[in-house]
């Protein structure tokens, strides 16, 4: 369960469906890993602009979580629940994980690596667009999540294990060349 919770959260975060391909990238930049951007609040490279929200959510948690972190994280959550109501998110009960990651894919196709240039500072509202486009997909995995494990149990094809399997098979790489995405390929998940 624990890995299917993390799968969720991830096809819907942009640069875990994505790598840039071109000239400078062969191989590809790793997911925004290999694109550095002037350090912020302990981001240094555009996937950890992307993970912290645009800044908002800076930092490493201090593991195990204490009652009061599960307190604080359940704020958050209201919060950005209440900042992004289900009446404005795509649409949280199709449980297909293929059209997740093609969202993925559209954003970052579309804006992620868009006008921003490696080792420079992150405009300003590109930070602003960025969270924004953050904090709705955080809230869209999260609907979408209690979708699909309300789910079990009703639909004989969809228990964990099926749909952990298709998620692991449906996250895309963008194989991205500015400013247009050129193809796409699976991405091979390892143990």
């Amino acid at each position: 369960m624990r890995l299917l919770i993390h799968y969720v959260g991830d096809i819907h975060q942009p640069l875990h469906a994505t790598a840039r391909v071109n000239h400078d990238y062969p191989s590809g930049d790793r997911g925004g890993n290999s694109f550095p951007v002037a350090p912020r609040d302990g981001a240094k490279n555009l996937h950890a602009v992307w993970d912290s929200v645009a800044y908002e959510f800076s930092g490493y948690e201090n593991l195990p979580f204490s009652d009061s972190d599960w307190s604080l994280n359940g704020r958050y959550a209201a919060m950005l629940v209440q900042k992004h109501p289900l009446s404005q998110l795509k649409d949280t009960t199709n449980l297909d994980p293929n059209v997740w990651a093609k969202e993925s894919f559209d954003i970052s196709a579309s804006f992620v690596y868009a006008g921003i240039t490696e080792q420079d500072p992150l405009p300003d509202a590109y930070v602003a667009q960025a969270k924004e486009i953050a904090e709705k997909q955080i809230v869209t995995a999260g609907y979408r999540l209690a979708n699909l494990m309300m789910s079990f149990g009703h639909n004989g094809s969809s228990s964990p294990y099926t749909l952990l399997m298709a998620l692991k098979q449906a996250v895309p790489v963008v194989v991205y060349e500015q400013p247009r995405p050129v193809m796409t390929i699976p991405v091979i998940f390892m143990p």
